[in-house]
């Protein structure tokens, strides 16, 4: 029951998280302005993913239908919301942007493979 509960809670907690992502991602205007200084957006992006990505993964990791599903939406969204901001009278498009935020879904993956790997495996049961 507890199980059933947790894996609820992540499945909501990231369906909100990518909601946000989204409507952040393709409002008219920034939420906030993020211009303090150089460089200051793509550390955004790659921390905005980052976290989407380690939700995504506690949630959907162990099954296999949504991991293919949201992890297709995970992976297009970076470019897509890059591409939709185009279209935008106030925003534009940043191929830079979409690589930070691939950075920051890449380090999660990276992370999540060398904690099963190496970290995991050698703990003493």
């Amino acid at each position: 029951m507890i199980k059933k509960i947790k894996t609820i809670f992540w499945d909501i907690l990231f369906i909100l998280y990518l909601i946000i992502l989204i409507y952040f991602a393709t409002t008219p205007r920034a939420p906030f302005n993020y211009s303090r200084f150089k460089g200051e957006d793509k550390i955004w992006h790659f921390l905005a993913y980052a976290g989407g990505m380690f939700l995504f993964l506690k949630s959907y990791f162990h099954r296999k239908f949504f991991l293919y599903f949201f992890g297709a939406i995970i992976f297009i969204l970076p470019i897509g919301s890059e591409y939709i901001q185009a279209l935008s009278p106030y925003r534009y498009f940043s191929i830079y942007d979409a690589l930070a935020s691939y950075a920051g879904i890449l380090t999660i993956i990276i992370s999540l493979i060398i904690y099963r790997t190496f970290i995991k495996k050698n703990k003493a049961i």
